[in-house]
């Protein structure tokens, strides 16, 4: 049996005290008609006999109270100097600390035993003094910076010995808390089907699977048994009802033992009528007018469909509080669906507003947004000098500032500001790391007399993303602000990267040789591995007019190497795997 209970601090100063956790194990003697009496098989419900801390505990702190207070009485009746020369005469009769010294408290269990079921035996276990629950050897995250799975104390795994089979009640007491389960012991498991009017179970042996005839079934919905039965000499029943959306098997072998199944079924929810409501423009201002279009179609399965049946139907707008501002009637076409408009008070709240459909018998929603919205006054678009931009390359193109009407905004005062996303891929999805400034050389600029402003970024050494944040006025009270984003790939290789072997052993010394791809300025400086195993890297410094450097690996694993050139940009690269005797890893390519 597993128990949770509170640990570090609050077992301390609050439960430890107890000295462990109070178990009592029942045997249900009908455990078909105690689990059909369960309304929820997850939260067993058994009224405990309540009796509290008892007179024990009173008693002794009375006592040790009146003990106290009557030594006082009798030091009053003799003075000081007396006592002095009595106490040392005899020492034995000096008072020490039996006065100030605490009670002694006996923390008994404050539930009694429940009458109605035998108890099979009761033990207090030492629930902080055992071991919590830890994972299994091997149960590791390679390359992970924190543990897979931390154990955390009070969390225990309580023994109960072999047991025959049958249905246990299981009681937890620690002080005025408790807690209850159940265990099933048996030999048997139950493999249900569910369908929407019918149930198929079958019952086999766990450990040889063989058929079990015989065994009593119960289908409860947790209210009430719904049909019941008795399986055949292959060990099945067939069981006919309307299946609700859960349920439970509860089951009885011949050997008495007692097994349980939990079931869930819901309706396909495709063989029905979809409806599908749209508005004009997601976002309003108060005082708009807002048009709707509904169209639909009736699904006879996942495949065919056919027009809806023409029928009229009510509108009904919510707000966002949700009160009721109006309702319209649609009448809505098999073929063209149906359509109709309304307009927003002045003094629409902004918030989500619902929309309310209801079309034979059914009620179908749809949403938009009210907002008091300001739209600025001129437009920045942004035009690149090229579609794609590769790492290494300068990130080069202009702004464009127009007003509604078309006309350019001149002597614009413009500010950029940029920040850089470093991207990787991680089982075929693409994440995203931190976003980090990147210095711009003109970060503030003027609009020439047609809109325009010159746009020059730095190059990426890295795949990342660019965030371009454009900030710009043209004398007005408001600024109007945006954000543009530029996706930056990893170009090709400059240099080539290559050694003899592609495998080498671990304390073997690897020549690595490099050439240039192409006529470039670009000159490595620097090479750096990886460990991908524990994440550990070096790097070191190349010989000026050298092609070739040397690497002596001490761990066998998995490297990435690199080499990069002043500005720490990545000029080529290559994977190596190294073996030994610690090697766990195998290099697929």
């Amino acid at each position: 049996m597993r128990l949770e209970a509170p640990g570090r601090d609050y077992r301390r100063y609050q439960m430890e005290e107890y000295g462990g956790v109070d178990v009592r194990l029942y045997r249900i003697p009908d455990p078909m008609a105690f689990l059909r009496q369960q309304k929820n098989l997850h939260r067993i419900v058994v009224q405990p006999k309540y009796l509290g801390d008892g007179l024990n505990n009173t008693l002794t702190w009375l006592w040790d109270n009146w003990y106290g207070k009557s030594r006082r009485v009798m030091q009053r009746t003799f003075s000081s100097q007396s006592r002095q020369n009595v106490t040392q005469a005899l020492p034995e009769l000096q008072l020490g600390n039996a006065i100030v010294k605490p009670s002694r408290y006996v923390q008994n269990s404050q539930f009694s035993p429940l009458k109605k079921y035998p108890l099979v035996e009761q033990f207090r276990y030492p629930l902080w003094q055992a071991k919590p629950v830890e994972p299994q050897q091997g149960v590791k995250l390679e390359g992970a910076s924190n543990n897979f799975i931390s154990p955390q104390p009070g969390n225990i795994y309580i023994p109960l010995g072999k047991q025959e089979p049958g249905l246990y009640l299981v009681e937890a007491m620690i002080g005025g808390y408790r807690a209850t389960t159940v265990v099933f012991v048996s030999d048997t498991v139950a493999l249900s089907k569910v369908s929407g009017n019918e149930l198929l179970v079958w019952t086999a042996g766990k450990k040889q699977g063989e058929a079990k005839p015989g065994s009593e079934i119960l289908w409860t919905d947790g209210l009430g048994v719904m049909t019941r039965g008795v399986t055949d000499d292959s060990g099945t029943l067939q069981l006919q009802h309307i299946s609700p959306e859960r349920s439970y098997i509860l089951g009885k072998d011949a050997e008495g033992g007692v097994f349980v199944s939990e079931n869930f079924f819901y309706e396909s929810e495709i063989y029905n009528t979809r409806l599908y409501i749209f508005t004009d423009r997601p976002l309003y201002r108060a005082g708009d007018r807002v048009d709707v279009k509904v169209m639909g179609r009736e699904f006879h399965d996942p495949l065919h469909s056919s027009p809806i049946v023409s029928a009229p139907a009510k509108l009904s707008v919510l707000d966002a509080n949700g009160s009721l501002l109006q309702t319209i009637n649609v009448t809505l076409d098999a073929r063209n669906g149906g359509q109709g408009s309304f307009r927003l008070p002045e003094n629409a709240v902004a918030g989500g507003y619902e929309l309310r459909l209801a079309y034979r018998n059914q009620v179908y929603s749809s949403s938009f947004r009210v907002a008091n919205y300001i739209k600025p006054h001129f437009e920045i678009g942004l035009a690149l000098d090229k579609k794609e931009f590769k790492t290494g390359e300068a990130v080069s193109g202009k702004l464009q500032l127009l007003y509604p009407d078309g006309e350019p905004v001149k002597d614009a005062r413009v500010q950029l500001s940029l920040r850089a996303q470093q991207l990787s891929m991680v089982g075929n999805d693409l994440r995203y790391a931190g976003r980090f400034p990147v210095s711009l050389e003109g970060s503030e600029t003027v609009s020439d007399d047609s809109g325009h402003v010159a746009l020059n970024l730095p190059a990426a050494d890295k795949p990342s993303r660019y965030l371009l944040t454009v900030s710009a006025s043209d004398g007005a009270a408001y600024r109007v602000t945006t954000t543009k984003e530029i996706l930056i790939e990893r170009g090709l290789a400059h240099y080539s990267l290559s050694t003899a072997a592609q495998y080498s052993n671990s304390g073997e010394s690897v020549v690595f040789r490099y050439a240039a791809l192409e006529s470039s300025k670009q000159v490595p400086v620097t090479y750096e591995w990886l460990r991908l195993e524990d994440r550990t890297s070096h790097s070191g410094e190349l010989p000026s007019g050298g092609k070739s450097f040397t690497v002596n690996f001490a761990k066998p694993g998995n490297y990435n190497l690199t080499l990069r050139d002043k500005d720490g940009l990545i000029l080529a690269g290559l994977s190596h795997a190294v073996s030994g005797k610690a090697a766990r890893r195998i290099l697929v390519r």
